[in-house]
């Protein structure tokens, strides 16, 4: 339904616009407040929690290097104290042919393997293997009580440098010496020892360092034998104490402090749980590498720089994956990468807060808009409906009345419109199915032309066979004639061949005889000799030929056979031949009567394709008429929107008894209890209402029943309907 601006609703609309956009206005500025109130205070609170956080881990970094010049500087005075004490006890020497058993123990891994080594003398004096604190050992304890520090002297192990703890104040874990533990050359993460690697190649070794199982501040001096080789190490240090410091730091519900060296190794963790331990090689929840960047981040960072880093982890005690915020910064003099960190949800807590406020506050301000807009719009519709009610059911009349002029006169329209194009495609169907017989016309003539060639083709082959079986049948004579010559031939062959036989037989009668008279006959024997090798040759030659003769006769047997079978093919063909000539002229008859056929259909179709264009031309014409006529209504129409726009298109409810009484007298009914009067012509009817007394003309009987009549559904007509044609008319085709 075409929605129209009515008189109604620009009544509604004026007064609910003068109404609400001044309260929109300020709603609107109220609502951009807000968000720039809420905007900032989100700022200043992720601001103010990042500078909590770097003021934490700038603390943490000022204690680590204030712990590092003041201790560093006392443990290298202490080292001072340590190689006075060292010296006074004398030289290093190793006691030939006395070993001490050791049981070496790992001090990161706990793993022990059995060595023998040399027993370690300074001086006159064995260091012993003592493990008990509350026995003294040499020279460590002397400089304890001189520093409050703990001292070792360690011995090297093996060629690679693994140096092995032999006497030490640094106690266990169970109150014990740590003797017998000792440092790795290559710690357990596969890379070289920092201690080791400083002092194997001379030089000493300050800072912090891994002692047993705690961080130290420490100082490391190689001992050298007389040959200036490293055999040992003099060691002093005291207890790195920021460690306990830092994890006494809390930060709100889920933040703390924790410390990493850059291979990844927890210095500091939450409560400790995790200090010691290589996440080098963890993952956070979408798979990424996250400790191994934030260590090369860190390490990358300047003297008093910070980093933010955002990862998503899962910890053992957590039910889901969260979302973690880290402050980092870098201690280059210990190696560590002090960070701060913090689940996100806790760190912009205040922010969801505010945010929350803000948006509780806008909901309260729309809803208030809404009521105002909603009242604003109540009170105008219900002013605005007194004064345009009665308008709408005149224009409601008008409306109704163009509507159905317009909907005929479309229909009309639409009618002739399809009626003409139903009659252009018939039109050019028609021409397209005479072009298509014309083809077929041709194609067909072609045909028994072709044929008719053919049947001559088949008249002259059919000649030429019986001529080649005749032929055949003459070549199969002759080949017999052959065989009869060959069969001849042999015998006289075989005649030569007897000859030859009794003539060898003679020559060797006459051999026989001219033997017997001895001087006299032997010329006669020569000569005998001679005639028996001509016979026996004559013989062979005979044989030979014979063999030859033989062949001959198998072949021109063979060729008869042949012969014969060849006849008999050509004699088949010839009949075949025969048969396809008779078939060749019924096909060049029949196609000389199927043109003529076409001929005849071709010039329907041309009488057809005639009356159809004529038909094309006036449906066109018609359909011009009926568009001019749409075009007339929809004038009428448009006037009638424009009144429409004026009073508005306040169309009464159809379930109303006023609109149903309404409709019935439109299409000619009496409302019951109602009566009836009629002017001078007898053609106007009116009624009168019981209750208004307002006298309503009815619709004059010839009016109704027009009116019902262009009420009724209109037929639309198709193309077919004109020109009727079934699938039975193009049986002939």
């Amino acid at each position: 339904m075409r929605k129209r601006i009515s008189l109604h609703m620009r009544l509604v609309t004026t007064g609910v616009l003068l109404s609400v956009i001044p309260m929109l206005v300020v709603v609107g500025y109220v609502f951009d407040v807000n968000r720039r109130m809420s905007e900032a205070a989100l700022e200043e609170c992720s601001a103010l929690a990042r500078t909590d956080f770097d003021h934490i881990i700038q603390g943490v970094h000022a204690m680590c290097k204030s712990h590092q010049d003041v201790l560093q500087q006392a443990v290298n005075s202490s080292m001072n104290v340590a190689e006075t004490v060292f010296k006074e006890a004398g030289t290093v020497s190793f006691a030939n042919g006395e070993m001490a058993q050791w049981k070496a123990i790992n001090q990161y891994t706990k793993e022990s393997i059995d060595i023998s080594l040399p027993k370690m003398m300074v001086g006159n004096m064995w260091l012993m293997q003592n493990r008990d604190m509350n026995i003294a050992s040499p020279i460590v304890d002397e400089v304890k009580k001189r520093v409050r520090g703990t001292c070792t002297i360690f011995q090297r192990m093996n060629a690679m440098g693994d140096m092995l703890r032999v006497c030490t104040n640094v106690q266990n874990l169970d109150g014990t010496r740590a003797v017998g533990t000792y440092i790795p050359k290559i710690n357990p993460d596969g890379r070289a020892n920092p201690v080791l690697a400083a002092v194997l190649n001379g030089r000493g070794f300050s800072g912090l360092a891994y002692v047993v199982n705690a961080w130290y501040i420490t100082s490391y001096k190689p001992i050298f034998d007389a040959s200036g080789k490293v055999v040992g190490i003099l060691y002093v240090g005291v207890p790195e104490q920021v460690s306990t410091e830092i994890r006494k730091i809390r930060i709100g519900e889920t933040g703390y402090v924790f410390v990493l060296d850059s291979k990844g190794t927890y210095v500091i963790s939450k409560d400790g749980e995790n200090d010691n331990r290589s996440l080098w090689e963890a993952k956070d929840t979408e798979g990424d590498y996250f400790i191994q960047n934030l260590c090369k981040t860190g390490a990358a960072l300047n003297p008093g720089d910070i980093a933010e880093l955002r990862y998503r982890w899962q910890a053992a005690n957590d039910e889901i994956a969260r979302n973690k915020i880290t402050r980092i910064t870098y201690f280059e003099p210990w190696d560590w990468i002090i960070g701060v960190g913090a689940d996100e949800e806790e760190f912009l807590r205040a922010e969801v807060r505010l945010s929350e406020i803000g948006r509780q506050g806008n909901v309260i301000l729309a809803v208030i808009a809404a009521i105002v807009i909603v009242g604003a719009v109540v009170i105008w519709m219900l002013t605005a409906r007194g004064l345009t009610r009665k308008i709408g059911i005149t224009v409601m009349r008008l409306a109704e009345t163009s509507d159905r002029v317009s909907s005929t006169s479309q229909q009309i329209a639409q009618t002739s419109q399809q009626l003409a194009e139903g009659a252009n495609r018939q039109a050019s169907s028609l021409e397209q199915t005479s072009a298509s017989l014309e083809e077929m016309s041709s194609m067909t003539k072609q045909n028994a032309d072709n044929a008719k060639k053919a049947n001559e083709v088949s008249v002259v082959l059919r000649s030429e066979a019986e001529s080649s079986r005749d032929a055949m049948l003459r070549m199969s004579k002759a080949i017999a004639q052959i065989k009869s010559s060959s069969d001849e031939t042999a015998n006289i062959v075989k005649t030569i061949d007897d000859i030859a036989f009794q003539t060898n037989l003679l020559a060797l009668n006459a051999a026989v005889e001219a033997a017997r008279a001895g001087e006299a006959g032997k010329g006669f024997a020569v000569v005998a000799e001679e005639v028996r090798n001509l016979a026996q040759r004559s013989a062979e030659a005979a044989k030979s030929t014979a063999a030859l003769i033989e062949e001959s006769q198998k072949n021109a047997e063979h060729g008869v056979s042949v012969s014969e079978e060849v006849a008999g093919v050509l004699e088949k063909i010839a009949r075949e031949i025969q048969e396809m000539t008779r078939l060749i002229g019924e096909v060049s008859a029949a196609s000389n009567e199927q043109a003529q056929g076409i001929d005849q259909i071709n010039q329907a179709v041309a009488q057809m394709d005639k009356v159809t264009e004529s038909n094309a031309a006036n449906a066109e014409e018609s359909a011009s008429a009926s568009a001019e006529l749409y075009n007339m209504a929809g004038s009428l129409k448009d006037a009638l929107d424009v009144l429409v726009k004026l009073v508005g298109d306040r169309r009464p409810d159809r379930q109303s008894p006023e609109f149903k009484r309404e409709e019935r007298f439109n299409k000619g009914f009496l409302p019951a209890g109602e009566k009836i009067s009629r002017d001078a012509n007898g053609d106007s009817r009116v009624w009168f209402d019981d209750e208004k007394r307002v006298k309503t003309p009815l619709l004059p009987s010839h009016v109704h029943e027009k009116r019902q009549e262009e009420t009724k559904p209109q037929k639309v007509l198709r193309p077919k309907d004109i020109i009727p044609l079934d699938d039975d008319d193009f049986g002939d085709f």
